[in-house]
């Protein structure tokens, strides 16, 4: 999986400290993310991503994580 996307894609773990960083780069060129180790319960900055929660500004489409 992941061969059929030119940008490839990203392995992380969910005690990775650059996890956010990573993840606003990802959508921003549209790569894929793989997290490992993920438990039951997760850290809920990633609820705007996971839940898809996009907003039209203008034109465009975003989805706000934290205060980006």
């Amino acid at each position: 999986m992941g061969r059929e996307n030119p940008e490839g894609i990203d392995v992380l773990k969910i005690s990775d400290p650059n996890l956010m960083r990573t993840l606003e780069l990802a959508i921003q060129f549209g790569k894929w993310v793989l997290l490992e180790n993920v438990g039951r319960e997760l850290d809920p900055s990633l609820d705007p991503i996971l839940n898809q929660q996009v907003v039209k500004q203008g034109s465009s489409l975003t989805i706000t994580i934290g205060d980006k």
